[in-house]
């Protein structure tokens, strides 16, 4: 007898959003299988069946859990497509353009360095959600003013800026004067910069070398990227909370 498996976690799974978002759509009456609408949220079907679901009535398409790890260069943006902009779609090689892979998160246009594409939409849900504390760490030049024990003190804290911003603690490590890591633990639009802005310092350089137990893997050059290997996934999973068991 084959396994049986929730609905959520096999859309969730192949990208279609965190099993928050499926629930929702099972709650509006917008997830079927075999012209059936599905009404109960724990609803659970044969794997081999999941050929036949469909959301607002078009077919799903059921993809294999992929994690892959990219060293993201400047003058690209977190998309995968644009028609005004170079975006990181011509760094997927052909052979998983059609396994639904997204990114996770995002780095702006100008900051390199590691990035995560998947096609699992509750991985991406809480690698990305402040709520799980996930760690991502930049290695960052700036100008301005140099660095000293009393930032340090300061972003251990958490802080809140003149015009309302809000930022919860992280950690600082001083490489020297004007270069340091930076470690932290939530995702809002240019932290990076916005921090370090709102303590008199202007970023040059940025480049995010780690996010939870993944380090950006040395042999990759930029433009690179390759699946993260069983060890690394299964860790990462972990920490997320999830598990990585495949539909099978």
């Amino acid at each position: 007898m084959n396994k049986l498996v929730r609905i959520d976690k096999i859309l969730a799974q192949s990208g279609y959003g965190s099993r928050k978002d499926i629930k929702k759509m099972i709650k509006d009456g917008r997830i079927s299988i075999k012209d059936q609408v599905i009404s109960n949220l724990g609803h659970k079907i044969d794997i081999k069946d999941a050929a036949f679901l469909s959301i607002d009535g078009e077919p799903v398409k059921i993809y294999e859990s992929l994690t892959f790890m990219l060293n993201k260069p400047a003058g690209y943006i977190t998309a995968l497509e644009d028609p005004n902009h170079l975006t990181i779609s011509e760094f997927i090689p052909e052979k998983w353009r059609n396994k639904g892979l997204f990114p996770i998160g995002r780095l702006d246009k100008n900051t390199e360095g590691l990035l995560l594409l998947t096609n699992d939409g509750q991985l991406s849900h809480r690698v990305s959600s402040p709520k799980w504390q996930i760690k991502k760490t930049y290695w960052l030049i700036v100008q301005g003013k140099p660095f000293s024990e009393k930032d340090q003190k300061k972003f251990a804290k958490g802080f809140r800026t003149i015009d309302g911003s809000e930022f919860l603690p992280s950690e600082l490590n001083i490489i020297d004067g004007f270069e340091a890591e930076l470690t932290v633990y939530e995702g809002q639009y240019h932290q990076v910069k916005r921090m370090m802005k709102s303590t008199g310092r202007e970023v040059k350089y940025l480049r995010r070398i780690q996010i939870a137990n993944l380090t950006l893997d040395p042999n990759l050059e930029l433009g690179e990227m390759r699946m993260l290997t069983k060890e690394e996934k299964s860790e990462l999973y972990k920490l997320c909370k999830l598990s990585t068991n495949e539909f099978q």
